[in-house]
């Protein structure tokens, strides 16, 4: 296993419950990613609005629960540009990359594949950080990331449901799940 990940989060456009389409509907708004050693220090980070294309005017209730402006994606890149930012950002810095749970990387994949392209960071090896961190603590309860970050008391820091916020707080409880884990994670990709 390499000694630096990436941990990413994405935010995406969302509806009220029982009117969000399906997840290959949905559009990638913001990227956060970090590269970060085992131990959650971070060493460089990436964070770009992304506009979207098929649902380009944000639903109030996303607006709210991210606080991402319309003109904040009013005015930035499309997908497969932050992509392609995004892979000149990590080239050759890691080889994996992770997020808390599966939902960014099936997101992240499905809007790879409708946009006909292939990134290298998307590409790379995945760990589903919530799945190692469960397996590592034996936690049976709730495990959203501030769940899991009280769980070791440690107050969220930044702004809920913003990708850079979401990343590095998740590269907080890198501590807390042992690299065999990570590593079986790996093994069975």
């Amino acid at each position: 296993m390499s000694e630096l990940i990436f941990v990413c989060d994405l935010e995406a456009t969302c509806w009220v419950d029982g009117e969000s389409p399906p997840i290959d509907e949905m559009e990638v708004i913001e990227i956060g990613c970090v590269l970060c050693d085992m131990n959650g220090n971070i060493a460089d980070e990436f964070m770009s609005f992304v506009r979207p294309t098929k649902n380009p005017t944000l639903s109030d209730f996303c607006k709210q629960l991210t606080s991402i402006k319309q003109t904040d994606v009013d005015n930035a890149p499309e997908f497969t540009q932050v992509m392609q930012l995004l892979d000149k950002w990590c080239a050759a810095r890691s080889e994996i990359w992770s997020s808390w749970g599966n939902y960014d990387r099936n997101l992240l994949l499905n809007q790879e594949q409708r946009t006909k392209n292939s990134f290298v960071f998307s590409n790379m090896p995945h760990v589903n950080l919530k799945k190692a961190w469960r397996r590592t603590t034996k936690h049976r309860g709730h495990c959203g990331l501030q769940s899991a970050l009280s769980f070791h008391g440690i107050e969220f820091d930044g702004t809920p449901h913003r990708a850079i916020s979401d990343a590095k707080n998740t590269a907080l409880l890198l501590p807390y799940i042992t690299s065999s884990e990570i590593n079986r994670q790996l093994e069975n990709d």
